[in-house]
């Protein structure tokens, strides 16, 4: 009997569904076995929800992303293992800090780790530097130390937005998204079907993440670490399709595009881990100084602020399709004023809401 051969469209059409349906089938169980181990995630300093919720959504998120992955791909990566395996790898130290709550610095070390093992054992590493500042192709050790360097910034970046609801799964989908599309058109079907099948398992995850009843589920570090980890690689594969020359169309801005695609974590990181410094302290302590906490503080809901960043985000991609023309360098600087000009508004009109409500209840402003 022969085998069944699916192929082109059809295996991203299945990494979809079947990560949907994967995702759709666990998270309610989990759900259920949450509330009765008494497991759920209890409101804190840094934390913005009012009551007891169920975590560990990620394991809903990460089982139903690796099946879709696993089918769909079907022979269009020859590194599937590697992926598979640095992704497990993440998946479990996730569970374990949700659960355990794990050191700061061994989980750190585990993201160097599994970082390794996509740069030294596959094809997905930095062979380029697509021009900037005069630098094109980079020596090996060069190549392997920014992948590490970019696929943890990602992990730490996308780990450090999952602050309220939807926000995370949302900029996962929009990225997702984006790439998808870019290596459908670009022929590149084996990582169109990584795109499509974390899409799925996030299209499910954020109906019962926004939720308000008893089906609401957070994800925990056991889906924003495996999130960050995958969009993290698929903006690697981004910039070396067209370093390789297989993109479907010719970039003069790539690695800037793909900042632009992922803005919304990477600027609220390095603007928090700024504010760190600034003020001496740990840079991986949690605390209430990011983005969305600043919206919040505007009287904003959850899934209004969501929706705000969310367009944002995708304002910002759209510009930088729009420039990509002027370079790399300018491109950054232009993404990095905008952003910097926008929270530095957005902080202004925190701070006169909260003189004003100061001035009318009598109660010191809030910093």
């Amino acid at each position: 009997m022969s085998e069944l051969v699916i192929t082109g469209w059809p295996t991203i059409l299945l990494a979809f569904v079947s990560s949907f349906a994967i995702t759709w089938y666990y998270i309610p169980k989990i759900i259920k076995v949450v509330y009765k181990k008494h497991l759920s995630d209890r409101p804190g300093y840094h934390k913005i929800h009012k009551k007891d919720t169920p975590t560990l959504g990620g394991i809903g998120i990460f089982a139903g992303f690796i099946f879709g992955f696993l089918i769909g791909v079907n022979g269009y990566m020859h590194t599937v293992s590697y992926f598979t395996a640095a992704a497990l790898i993440l998946f479990f130290i996730g569970l374990n800090d949700d659960l355990l709550n794990l050191n700061a610095w061994k989980k750190f070390l585990a993201e160097i780790v599994t970082a390794f093992i996509i740069a030294l054992f596959t094809d997905l590493h930095f062979t380029s530097f697509h021009g900037f500042l005069g630098v094109g192709e980079v020596p090996a050790w060069v190549s392997y130390l920014t992948t590490v360097f970019i696929i943890v910034l990602i992990i730490n970046a996308v780990n450090l937005i999952d602050g309220i609801d939807g926000l995370a799964a949302s900029v996962g989908a929009i990225a997702s998204i984006f790439f998808g599309i870019w290596f459908y058109l670009s022929g590149d079907y084996g990582f169109t079907a990584m795109a499509a099948a974390l899409l799925g398992s996030l299209v499910v995850f954020l109906y019962f993440n926004i939720s308000n009843g008893r089906m609401k589920i957070f994800m925990g570090d056991t889906g924003s670490i495996v999130i960050g980890f995958t969009l993290a690689v698929m903006a690697i594969r981004f910039n070396e399709l067209d370093a390789a020359g297989r993109s479907f169309r010719d970039l003069a801005s790539t690695p800037s595009l793909a900042i632009a695609v992922l803005i919304v974590p990477l600027y609220d990181t390095l603007r928090v881990i700024i504010l760190r410094f600034r003020n001496h302290q740990n840079i991986f302590k949690a605390d209430n100084r990011h983005i969305h906490h600043l919206i919040l503080r505007l009287g904003i809901s959850h899934r209004r602020a969501t929706l705000y960043i969310v367009l944002f985000n995708v304002m910002m991609i759209i510009l930088a399709l729009l420039l990509d023309g002027i370079g790399i360098l300018w491109l950054g600087l232009v993404l990095l004023v905008i952003c910097s000009l926008t929270s530095f508004l957005l902080m202004h009109a925190v701070k006169r809401r909260e003189a004003g409500l100061a001035r009318v209840t009598g109660q010191p402003e809030v910093h």
